[in-house]
């Protein structure tokens, strides 16, 4: 028997009208789902974690535009991960493994690149000093690596206080803990330091020793420039030097005096007078000249070839 065509049509707007509803409910139900998820999400807490913003091959030295920030739940994030505040100790470090974008860069990844010991900045045969200094021998803190400095000492010998030249030109290595390959500004570098680093070789070095053991050790500024050592010094005391000194009393001119092959000069009254008049004539008063030419510390860089410390390679020599 064929149903009525009206009985028919009613049936299917029916089943239309269901299956409408069971998709809107589901719709609902879905959308529901995802916005409790999302709220779910929400409440996770995230954190910041440098990551590679390119691919980055191995031996890749990281750079700032290397890096990347990506959101992490905080729970899967590692625990040598670094925020975005730290990236500077990752960068200058070279990757010791290749990386894909938007991987975590971790310390583990990196090495960082070794600076040069101080010791290569010596020359081939040179030994480096370090000396305690005072403001009036660090020239009032503006002292600096690089500079060229005289070294004078004071002693007493034979009852008299002589002051001659130790060293000349030596070459200051280091301020404190400065130098010239610390990278430090000339303003960083100038300032309190309670030590220098001297360049000098092996005998210098002895001398150095000695003349602060036994010794006052005063350093003086040398222009980088000046070439010529200076062989004078003084003996005396200050009246002597400043030429002020009452002479002795004379022998009696009736009396002849017997000179001696074995008699030094000073010892015959008539050649110690005309030591004198020659010293008063050339204005010397205590001044004498070395018996030798001292020759300058760092000679041995002009005679190399190089006129920046920085350049003092134990290769180049």
């Amino acid at each position: 028997m064929r149903l009525p065509s009206l009985n028919r049509s009613a049936i299917l707007l029916a089943v239309a009208l269901l299956a409408g509803l069971l998709a809107a409910w589901t719709a609902r139900r879905y959308l529901q789902d995802r916005a409790r998820q999302l709220e779910a999400d929400a409440r996770v807490p995230m954190v910041e974690r440098v990551v590679a913003a390119d691919n980055l091959p191995l031996g890749t030295k990281l750079a700032a535009e290397h890096f990347a920030v990506r959101r992490l739940p905080a729970a899967a994030a590692s625990s040598d991960s670094l925020p975005p505040a730290r990236f500077h100790e990752l960068e200058g470090g070279v990757l010791l493994a290749a990386l894909k974008a938007g991987d975590p860069i971790l310390p583990v990844h990196t090495a960082r690149t070794r600076r040069a010991p101080f010791s290569g900045q010596i020359g081939a045969g040179r030994r480096a000093m370090t000396i305690p200094v005072d403001v009036i021998n660090s020239v009032s803190g503006l002292l600096e690596p690089g500079d060229l400095i005289d070294l004078y000492v004071s002693f007493e010998h034979q009852r008299r206080r002589i002051t001659a030249p130790l060293l000349q030109g030596v070459l200051v290595l280091a301020t404190g803990h400065a130098t010239r390959a610390s990278g430090a500004s000339p303003a960083e570098r100038a300032g309190s330091f309670a030590t220098v680093t001297l360049d000098t070789s092996p005998e210098d070095a002895i001398k150095l020793v000695a003349a602060r053991q036994g010794g006052t050790i005063t350093a003086l500024l040398r222009h980088p420039d000046d070439g010529r050592p200076d062989p004078r010094a003084v003996r005396g005391d200050l009246a002597t030097l400043l030429g002020v000194a009452e002479p002795k009393p004379g022998r009696d001119k009736r009396r002849v005096q017997v000179i001696y092959g074995n008699r030094a000069n000073r010892g015959v009254a008539a050649l110690a007078a005309m030591a004198a008049q020659a010293g008063s004539r050339d204005g010397s008063r205590g001044v004498f000249e070395l018996p030798y030419t001292p020759e300058l510390a760092s000679a041995w860089m002009r005679a190399a070839g190089l006129q920046e410390p920085d350049h003092a390679a134990p290769a180049q020599h």
